[in-house]
Parts: C-alpha cells; sequence; structure tokens
C-alpha cells in the first residue's frame, strides 16, 4: 500500500492543500492521502494557533467528499511538541514493511530541512514528495543528496501549478472581513464564519499559543532554523566535544528580523534590571549590542552601548572598553551563546574594572555546560533566551 503524507498547522486547511494532495496521489500512484494536522508543532512554539479541536474539524470538512483522503489524529493526541521523525517511527511502525509512506512537502520546508530533529534519520523513513511554491523554486537535488546520502532514490520532485495561497494571507483577510471564496472549501469557510475564527472578536476564545513560550521568543527559535543558525546533525566543536547540534549565533544576530527579535526580548528585561548600559565581549557581543541600543532609542530610553576588546589597545589610550560608557554606570553584558561563560566573565571583569555594576547577565543560547549555573553561583543575575534540553533539542526559555 502506497500512503501519503501531508503534514500542517491547517489554519486554516486551503484548496491549496487539497491541490496538492490530489496531484501527488494522481501522479504517485497513492491509495490514500493522510491529512495530519499538528498538535503542539515545536518549529512554532510561541506562535498562536487555533485551537487543534477547530483545525482538527476544518480538516475533516474539507476531506469529507474524496474517499481517498483521510484525517489522522496522530500528532493532536500526542502530548508535548511533536517531531515528524517521531511520526513516522510510528506510522512504520505500526503499518508494517508492507506499507510504503510519501512524505508531502513544500520546497520552502524542504530548505529548512537541516533544522529538523534528527535529519539523517529521517530520510531513511519513507519517501519525499517536495513541491515548489511561490517565491521557492530550483530544489538543488544534488546537494541535498551531498548532505543526505540516504536520500539516493527517495526524493520526488512533483510537477503542478504555483498556486499563491496561503493560510497566513487567508487569515489576513478574514479578520480584514474580505471574501474567502475560492480560497478555501465551502464547507470550511462556513466554519470559519460561523465560530468567528480569525477575526478580532474570535480571537481570544479560538485561539492558543502552542507551548507557553512569548511569541518573540517563539519566532526567534523559528528563525534561527529558517537562517540555518541552528542545524542538528552531529558536530564536533572547537573543545573536541561532539555535539547534537550547532549554533551560529552571528547568523541570527546579523540577520534584520533576528537583530530586532533579540533586541524586543532582552531589552524589557534590562530595562527592568535598571540597567543604564549595553555591552559584552567583541565578536558576538557586537550585533546585540547595536541591536539593544538602538531599540532602546525607539523606545525614549537611551541606552547606550559598549564593547568589550579581547585585548586592551596597545596604542593611543590604550583602552580596553571602546563605546560611551558613562562612568559607574548599572550595565548588562550580554554574549550570543553561554558555554562555560568565559567570554562573559572577562566582559564583566572590564565592565567592574572601570567601576561598574554589573545587574543583568543575558545570552541568546544557554548550551547547559556549566556556565549559566557558574554565573549564579557567583551571584550573576543571568538569562537567556533560548537553552539546551538534556536530549539536545533546543527550546524557548520561559521569562522568569
Amino acid at each position: 500500500m502506497r500512503i501519503g503524507i501531508l503534514g500542517g498547522t491547517f489554519d486554516p486547511v486551503h484548496l491549496g492543500h487539497l491541490t496538492l494532495a490530489e496531484e501527488a496521489r494522481l501522479q504517485l500512484g497513492l491509495d490514500q492521502v493522510l491529512f495530519m494536522p499538528a498538535g503542539q508543532p515545536w518549529l512554532k512554539d510561541g506562535t498562536p494557533l487555533s485551537s487543534a479541536h477547530h483545525r482538527m474539524e476544518m480538516v475533516r470538512l474539507a476531506v469529507a467528499s474524496n474517499p481517498h483522503f483521510q484525517v489522522s489524529v496522530d500528532e493532536v493526541e500526542r502530548s508535548g511538541p511533536t517531531y515528524t521523525v517521531d511520526t513516522l517511527k510510528a506510522m512504520k511502525g505500526s503499518l508494517g514493511s508492507g506499507t510504503e509512506l510519501f512524505f508531502i512537502l513544500g520546497l520552502d520546508a524542504m530548505e529548512h530541512f537541516s533544522g529538523w530533529k534528527d535529519p539523517e534519520t529521517l530520510v531513511d523513513l519513507c519517501h519525499w514528495v517536495v513541491v515548489e511554491r511561490p517565491g521557492h523554486q530550483g530544489f538543488d537535488q544534488a546537494s541535498f543528496l551531498a548532505d543526505y546520502p540516504g536520500s539516493a532514490g527517495k526524493i520526488t520532485l512533483l510537477s503542478m501549478p504555483l498556486m499563491g495561497i496561503s493560510a497566513s494571507e487567508i487569515r489576513r483577510r478574514a479578520q480584514a472581513g474580505m471574501s474567502l471564496r475560492y480560497y478555501l472549501p465551502g464547507g470550511v469557510s462556513e466554519y470559519v464564519q460561523r465560530h468567528h475564527l480569525y477575526q478580532a472578536d474570535g480571537e481570544t476564545s479560538d485561539k492558543v499559543t502552542v507551548g507557553t513560550a512569548p511569541p518573540t521568543r517563539g519566532r526567534l527559535l523559528e528563525v534561527a532554523l529558517e537562517r540555518g543558525a541552528l542545524k542538528y546533525g552531529k558536530f564536533t566543536l572547537t573543545s573536541g566535544k561532539e555535539s547534537s547540534y550547532y549554533f551560529d549565533g552571528r547568523l541570527l544576530s546579523l540577520d534584520p528580523e533576528g537583530a530586532q527579535l533579540i533586541a524586543e526580548a532582552m531589552l524589557p528585561v534590562l530595562l527592568q534590571a535598571g540597567a543604564e548600559a549595553v555591552g559584552g565581549l567583541t565578536l558576538g557581543a557586537d550585533p546585540m549590542v547595536s541591536s539593544i541600543a538602538f531599540a532602546s532609542r525607539l523606545r525614549g530610553e537611551n541606552i547606550p552601548g559598549f564593547i568589550v576588546r579581547k585585548e586592551a589597545k596597545v596604542h593611543g589610550t590604550g583602552q580596553g572598553i571602546e563605546g560611551p560608557l558613562p562612568p559607574k554606570s548599572k550595565v548588562a553584558i550580554v554574549d550570543d551563546v553561554c558555554t562555560t561563560a568565559g567570554s562573559l566573565f572577562q566582559a564583566i571583569e572590564a565592565a567592574e574594572a572601570v567601576g561598574c555594576t554589573v545587574v543583568k547577565v543575558a545570552a541568546i543560547l544557554d548550551r547547559k555546560e556549566g556556565g549559566s549555573e557558574e554565573l549564579t553561583r557567583r551571584g550573576y543575575d543571568f538569562f537567556a533566551l533560548l537553552s539546551a534540553s538534556p536530549d539536545g533539542q533546543i527550546q524557548v526559555v520561559q521569562p522568569s
């Protein structure tokens, strides 16, 4: 038996989803296509979604007229964040070796495959059916094969007309009171109107937030994966240690949206701590300091930034700190990653050496390898936006 799997939040399911599923069924000779709404998709942690009940009901209405389409509740009924690798393992175990699985996804999702949980295992679990989307054409299959040799013979590029329908556009139209005709199946359109989904007066009762993370931090995790700042796999760190993930903070802090999100997430915490300036050790802290200082200006707070040199100048004034740091200021020290906290401690020592008081220490990612614990032990108030879980997954940190 050949079964296609079309996963997603389906918030809402629309005609683009149905057309894609039918094209895949016909071109690949599939016996069935399973629509699988996500329960708590980890890639959208902190993103407002309609309740699982509403999304399931809309999918049921959408597929009711096609006997080849079915709805799967596997991910919706699973507690905690949902990962594709876990879903596919469970399906292969229950369906047996006589069933071939075909996972259908857009090229925009495939471009971030390296950020998925356990991608090396994923490629071995099913066939991959990739479809181009507006703004996402030209799949580099040779590069993908080089990165994942196990995908040889398992990737199909589906040929179908590009459809510029997106769930985000439908939500925008619904909130603006615009027509949804020719965007949604008739039954789904009526359901959206009957339950006031995506409208200002329906958001409180019909929206839930995946996990409990603030939207800014949740989106920051998404951007890290989308830009390749966070990748899962097998990596050897500078220290020689093996890691199940790799994080390049500068790919995030130098990205326009990433820089904005970092500043928006950190600035309120630094202000609450009474920080009068923000700084850190070059190079990881440089873009963060600039973004936070600029964001403070937009809020009318005017918190200056400063950069700590790794070594003091050997010419001129011989200073070790660059920037307008007022004497005896209350300061916040930031860095992109906290591992052993060596860079953070170097910046702390430089600031304290000129009479400043460190009121807050922050990082984008806490790798949970002893650094944050040592900061706390020494009496520094530390927080991070993201942290590594014991099983090597990166998760959003709840604000205290």
